[in-house]
């Protein structure tokens, strides 16, 4: 990996790539030769299958769905996300998934806006201190806000304090699930084994590094969660943040949402929700700098809709360019850069017998980066995601968002509130990249600035007087 881009690998290379220098395993044995689309793997007990063609993708994750489960590797962020969509399976998931449809709807989602822009704008307002120079490390920043507005969204007041307190909790836990996955991808312990682990860091008095990090992970997560709920309880509200759609859900053959419930699904939205989507920010912001052009692009669609006003729902469908940067950001540096998933039966796939129990692996950011798929895929192009291109790609060469009947829930969210980000601290801002600063991309559960991306903000009003002057 460099800092501008990692090069399009062949499966092999992928296989070798993602499996020996990121999970640090000596001897693999790779099967397939370079150009083919499927590559094997073997790893400790695990068979592992590395997908390498839309095609491929498609079959596991939308005509035979019912194949595959999500692999050990979920049951860490089971742990500590408790039983939710992103970890729940079968007919519970299915059913569960009916019932929180309705509550990311873009209808609801569109109502959350004002509770979204809210703190965008106090975030801008105390990042200008009235200097036309602000470094910042934009990766950290956008935790920090993506944080509050999705707490905010969710919970209907500042989540400030808590996403402060939080940023370092979720950097530590996922640095310390990439180190457990690495073991996961060799040793393959039974669901039972990693279920019950789980709830031994969860409970136990004292242990030892790194399990105690990991507890103190757990710990701090649910009591954050579980206090704004008892506080929702004992102080209703008419707000139509999310907290209140769910704890009105009242299914007609189940009844309400249990609390535990209530409590996972909010840990899901709240941490897999706003981790993501900081790291897609920050990409975004990195690629803008590097490419100016797409930058004075998005900057002059953000004048000419919004000059200094504050943003409406209305808005957001004349920001099309504005959108388009992140949707590319994303195709560039996929947060969510792997899918793995494990078949409870056995399948073929392309010709090829795939036992029961193997991993299949979905390379995101290869595919995202295939040729084949994406003329000049270095190439930082959100002409590729405005409103009628793509309509021949294959919906399995773009899965920022996964793919299937499994696709995130909280896509129309993410959207509205990243334009909403990206339009609102463009009004008073231009960022570029500090010099000699390298940026480098760290896969870790999700794909973020290993080093962070350190920039500086120039407000607007002083970049246009130093053009007229020049």
């Amino acid at each position: 990996m460099n800092g501008h881009a990692m090069a399009a690998l062949n499966p092999v290379e992928t296989a070798w790539d993602m499996l020996v220098h990121g999970l640090r395993v000596d001897g693999p044995m790779i099967q397939g030769a370079p150009g083919t689309d499927l590559a094997t793997v073997r790893m400790g007990r695990r068979r592992v299958f590395i997908l390498g063609h839309p095609d491929q993708i498609d079959h596991v994750l939308h005509e035979n769905a019912d194949g595959y489960y999500k692999s050990i590797e979920y049951e860490l962020l089971r742990a500590v996300l408790g039983l939710n969509l992103f970890t729940d399976e079968d007919e519970s998931w299915r059913r569960h998934r009916m019932m929180l449809n309705p509550t990311m709807s873009k209808r609801h989602v569109r109502g959350m806006v004002d509770l979204m822009v809210d703190p965008i704008e106090r975030y801008v307002d105390r990042l200008d201190d009235g200097t036309d120079r602000i470094e910042l490390e934009m990766a950290g920043q956008m935790v920090e806000l993506t944080l509050d507005v999705v707490g905010t969204a969710l919970f209907g007041h500042s989540f400030r304090d808590v996403a402060r307190k939080m940023q370092g909790v979720v950097t530590t836990g996922l640095r310390g699930a990439e180190v457990a996955t690495r073991l996961l991808m060799v040793l393959a312990p039974p669901v039972s084994v990693m279920r019950a682990a789980g709830g031994l860091i969860h409970h136990a008095p004292v242990l030892p590094p790194p399990l105690d990090g990991m507890q103190w992970v757990m710990r701090t997560v649910d009591k954050a969660v579980w206090d704004l709920i008892n506080d929702r309880r004992a102080h209703p509200t008419a707000d139509d943040d999310l907290l209140n759609l769910l704890l009105s859900i009242d299914d007609p053959d189940h009844g309400p949402l249990p609390l535990r419930r209530v409590r996972d699904e909010v840990t899901t939205f709240m941490l897999a929700g706003h981790e993501t989507t900081a790291n897609a920010l920050a990409w975004m912001w990195y690629l803008l700098a590097l490419n100016p052009d797409a930058r004075a692009r998005m900057l002059e669609e953000v004048d000419t809709v919004l000059a200094d006003r504050r943003p409406t729902v209305e808005d957001i469908p004349a920001l099309p360019w504005t959108t388009a940067c992140f949707q590319e950001a994303m195709r560039f540096f996929p947060p969510a850069w792997v899918i793995p998933r494990v078949a409870n039966r056995d399948d073929v796939i392309d010709g090829h017998h795939i036992p029961k129990g193997s991993t299949v692996i979905v390379p995101i950011h290869r595919i995202h980066h295939d040729e084949r798929f994406w003329p000049d895929p270095e190439v930082f192009d959100p002409q590729r995601f405005m409103p009628g291109e793509g309509k021949d790609r294959h919906r399995s060469a773009y899965l920022p968002f996964g793919g299937g009947r499994r696709i995130c829930i909280g896509t129309s969210f993410a959207l509205m509130e990243t334009t909403l980000i990206t339009a609102m601290l463009s009004q008073r801002f231009v960022f570029d990249l500090v010099p000699a600063h390298a940026v480098e991309p760290e896969a870790t559960l999700t794909l973020r600035p290993r080093n962070g991306v350190k920039m500086v903000a120039r407000r607007r009003v002083a970049v246009a007087a130093t053009a007229v002057a020049a």
